[in-house]
């Protein structure tokens, strides 16, 4: 970032209040948690899969940042231009890696496994991976999409509830409150799921309590917490507070490498209150470089390469798993096919934002910088954005 205070924050605070802008840190913050997810999947990291949560706190802080900033510009939220941004960020390059598989199903060594990569499409082109007892279809290729079909569900319920406790003049303090709610009654969801699959016996089903909404909402809705937070200028801006929010920003960065280093995903601690304390460790580090960002963090957080990669975190998640799957059928040995993996991966990923990705972002952009058609901008997608909007809709 640039060295002034104001191209430091990307568009400053001003009179018509907080503007998120474009914050390179944040791609930052995307690039090492795909490298953790990577390092995860290589074998390299056993707890690196917490990069999934550090993508979830992200994803609610985004989303909830650019709702809540349209209310204020607007009195409105248009969510009809929101899914349709949704699907030009999500969708071609997941259709891309869905006609991918579809492709691959023809060269698969039996019919069975061809009508197995084939189930495994529509499972995931349905967004319910998540919920592995529902479509019991074994997700050899797409698997590691369970997280994008946590956060797709998650659009889907998240703006409306927002949008319906604006639209009800609902009290700043209450929407935080029950936002707070949210967090506190996931993870007691997930405290309670664990122990009671532990005392009946047959064990916690840990795939099940990982891969659910309801289970992993306090993720998404930490990064919510903060957005609002930020958005509705309650962030202090204090010295005392920005010294200890680094020092607590500190503390998070050693504590989720920590974490990422020794604790595996199956570890009782995470279903007893650990995720929820490592969303809250990524939610910190995301108050800190709001408030003001150190010097370490920019040094780390905006450098070329993490931001380079983060800027490709799409392309990155969606492509290793498949490559990695190809790769192990060659006999390589670890290292090499380590190697080849990352390579292949970063190649694909690199094709995919520059052929794929990138055009269609450029429509994304260009309809962010479209304007709702007044108070009545708010639609249901498939539905006329101005029509009246009706008090429960």
């Amino acid at each position: 970032m640039a060295s002034s205070s104001l191209e430091e924050m990307g568009a400053s605070e001003t009179a018509a209040g907080f503007h998120l802008g474009y914050r390179r840190w944040l791609d930052g913050l995307r690039g090492l948690a795909i490298l953790m997810v990577l390092a995860f999947h290589l074998g390299f990291l056993p707890g690196g899969s917490l990069g999934v949560d550090v993508f979830f706190v992200l994803s609610g802080f985004l989303i909830t940042t650019l709702l809540a900033e349209e209310w204020q510009r607007r009195g409105s939220i248009s969510l009809k231009a929101f899914y349709l941004r949704r699907a030009l960020r999500l969708w071609p390059a997941f259709i891309t890696l869905l006609v991918f598989c579809v492709l691959s199903s023809f060269l698969a060594a039996s019919a069975e496994e061809a009508a197995i990569r084939r189930r495994e499409v529509i499972v995931a082109g349905c967004y319910v991976v998540n919920w592995p007892n529902l479509h019991k279809t074994p997700m050899f290729l797409l698997g590691h999409t369970w997280s994008l079909s946590v956060e797709e569900q998650f659009y889907l319920l998240w703006p409306l509830s927002l949008y319906l406790m604006l639209r009800w003049k609902l009290p700043r303090r209450r929407i935080l409150v029950l936002v707070c709610a949210g967090i506190l009654g996931s993870a007691l969801l997930r405290l309670g799921l664990y122990r009671a699959g532990r005392d009946l016996g047959h064990g916690p089903d840990i795939i099940r309590l990982y891969m659910g909404l309801d289970t992993r909402a306090d993720s998404l809705l930490t990064g919510c917490l903060v957005g609002l937070l930020a958005t509705w200028g309650l962030l202090p801006r204090s010295r005392r507070f920005v010294f200890w929010a680094g020092l607590a920003s500190l503390l998070s960065v050693a504590g989720l490498g920590f974490l990422a280093w020794r604790r595996c995903l199956e570890h009782s601690q995470y279903y007893h209150g650990l995720f929820t304390v490592a969303a809250m460790m990524v939610g910190v580090i995301i108050v800190r470089q709001l408030s003001a960002p150190s010097r370490l963090g920019k040094f780390v957080l905006q450098s070329a390469p993490l931001v380079g990669l983060g800027r490709i975190s799409y392309g990155l998640y969606l492509y290793h798993i498949p490559i990695l799957a190809f790769l192990l059928r060659t006999g390589l040995p670890p290292l090499a096919m380590a190697l080849a993996a990352a390579g292949l991966t970063l190649a694909t990923a690199l094709l995919s934002y520059y052929c794929i990705e990138r055009p269609c972002l450029r429509l994304k952009d260009r309809l962010g910088r479209l304007s709702p058609r007044g108070p009545a901008s708010l639609a249901l997608p498939g539905t006329d954005a101005s029509a009246p909007p009706r008090a429960a809709a």
